[in-house]
């Protein structure tokens, strides 16, 4: 391509792509329109739109989660606000995320005219400025700085697995420039001092030495691409281990030294013992949050700790950085297979099997929703759980190999985790969605069910219908009418968005026999979307979620 036909639209679409996205996410808006035909014309890029902004920012995150990085292309102002809420959850939860915003034309910012979708001062910077707390990189781009602006924003936010922001004025975006004549950088930055490494290798096998040792991990470990390293660690030692909920599903949880998954006070005494009483704790990637600590009331003494993060460790009170986390998770492997005296914490029991509360033909009850749920996952199913009930049901239930967990416990905005399964479904298409949302969470964001259906995608949707906000209700308010939602007929929604026999199978469940029937349906239909209305009692609450509530 020449310099004649090849735009700054042109460059930044290509270095999305080489970035490894193939789908831009977004909402047209007149100040994006022209370049989104670039993205029409690429033959590295699809256009998929969505029914609005903050759904669009949800979906890219969860391509994201699944890709390494995803994009979205917003329209100045009143798009790019309705995408903020989006892009400050990737932030809190390290979803690499480029947010594009179309801007107005540089000659009319310029003269700072009174244009819509502005504030009607002449000031057009202050979205940017908006958009600096909840990304990693922000550039405003012009003629002048176009090349380098965008290969500093998107390798920001590949190396820090965090939001960036570009704002593309709509001439800018359509000015000459040459095509890029080198590869970026995407590889992360590592600072490792070797005299730190090796002074935490000495230590490590100071420490764990004849100790009864656990390991502890937490979703850190997959931000930063580490998964199958620490996997690889745990097999080739005999240590127990366990998760926080917001690393659910990083480890093998069929193992007979899966402990469970931790959370703190409130959690089974098996894995509660197994962290809080080894002589030895590993923890690597934790982050302990109100939601995944019961209020943070883990018992945890510092002293009998090994703390792998980011860019630090410890060992008790002694830091050793910098460190980067794969720098210490290798030599914690050659620590725990070099042949020194390592004891494996023996867990106090084991995880017992779950027998079913009600009978078939009862009234279904929460505890019997999950289990039955996750019996019947397969590998590649991609679980995107709901803050509230669902994430908190399926959170302690063992998973099946090969099953992975999405969740939202840190920003927790309700209503994320449709869009974001269907950016999922999207970026890994070999992959089965299985979506559960409560009947509120719904109500913010089912319009993308729309965009599910024209993507042809085949998601498994269980809609919980408990009348209401009931994770609320256990914390405060039982009765009380801002917990209460519209009634809605949810067996029309789906047909309300373009749901035909052809693309979509709508069923209900009200007793445990139905949902077993309705799931055995929808392992069978695998090449169109089930819809599943479960309905469960008002105040049914999983148990996990009523101990924190009562916390909280």
């Amino acid at each position: 391509m020449t310099i004649e036909n090849y735009t700054i639209a042109d460059y930044l679409f290509d270095r999305i792509a080489e970035a490894g996205a193939t789908e831009v996410f977004g909402v047209p808006g007149d100040y994006n329109l022209l370049f989104l035909d670039n993205i029409l014309a690429s033959d590295k890029l699809r256009w998929v739109g969505n029914t609005n902004e903050l759904n669009a920012g949800y979906a890219a995150d969860g391509y994201a989660r699944e890709r390494g990085f995803a994009a979205m292309v917003t329209t100045f102002g009143v798009g790019e606000l309705s995408a903020i809420n989006a892009t400050a959850g990737s932030y809190a939860e390290y979803a690499p995320v480029l947010h594009i915003t179309g801007a107005p034309k540089m000659k009319l910012q310029d003269k700072k005219l009174v244009l819509h979708h502005s504030l009607g001062n002449g000031i057009f910077d202050n979205f940017a400025k908006m958009a600096e707390s909840v990304s990693v990189a922000q550039a405003i781009i012009t003629p002048e700085n176009a090349a380098s602006q965008i290969d500093y924003v998107i390798t920001q936010i590949v190396k820090k697995q965090r939001p960036g922001y570009i704002s593309l004025p709509a001439d800018v975006a359509q000015m000459p420039i040459y095509p890029p004549s080198k590869k970026l950088d995407l590889q992360r930055d590592n600072h490792t001092s070797q005299q730190a490494l090796d002074e935490f290798k000495q230590a490590l096998i100071q420490f764990i030495d004849g100790k009864e040792t656990m390991l502890l991990a937490d979703i850190m470990v997959k931000y930063l691409g580490l998964k199958n390293a620490l996997n690889e660690l745990i097999e080739d030692t005999s240590i127990p281990y366990a998760t926080l909920s917001w690393g659910k599903s990083l480890l093998n949880e069929q193992s007979e030294r899966w402990a469970g998954v931790y959370y703190a006070s409130v959690s089974d005494p098996v894995v509660k013992d197994a962290v809080e009483n080894s002589e030895c704790l590993i923890m690597v990637g934790v982050t302990f949050t109100d939601t995944t600590s019961s209020g943070f009331s883990q018992e945890i003494e510092a002293s009998r700790t090994i703390n792998i993060s980011e860019e630090e460790s410890s060992i008790g009170d002694k830091v050793f950085a910098p460190i980067s986390m794969k720098d210490a998770l290798q030599v914690l492997h050659e620590v725990l297979t070099s042949g020194i005296k390592v004891v494996p914490k023996p867990l106090q029991g084991s995880i017992e099997t779950y027998q079913q509360q009600a009978d078939d033909d009862d009234a279904l009850l929460q505890q019997d929703l999950w289990h039955i749920v996750a019996d019947n996952l397969t590998e590649n199913s991609l679980v995107f759980a709901e803050q509230g009930t669902s994430y908190n049901g399926m959170g302690p239930i063992p998973l099946p190999k090969g099953v992975t967990f999405h969740g939202q416990p840190l920003w927790g905005s309700i209503g994320y985790t449709l869009p974001a399964s269907l950016g999922a479904g999207i970026a890994s298409a070999d992959k089965r969605s299985i979506l559960l949302i409560g009947d509120g969470s719904s109500l913010l964001t089912i319009q993308d069910i729309a965009i599910m259906l024209r993507e042809k995608l085949n998601p498994v949707i269980l809609l919980i219908n408990n009348s209401g906000y009931t994770i609320e209700r256990a914390i405060h308010g039982e009765e009380e009418i801002y917990n209460d939602i519209p009634n809605i007929d949810w067996q029309l929604i789906p047909k309300a968005f373009g749901a035909t026999d052809d693309n979509c199978l709508i069923l209900k469940a009200k007793t445990a026999g139905e949902l077993k029937s309705a799931i055995a349906q929808a392992k069978e239909t695998t090449d169109k979307m089930v819809f599943i209305e479960v309905f469960t009692g008002v105040m049914d609450i999983p148990p996990v979620l009523a101990k924190q509530a009562a916390l909280f």
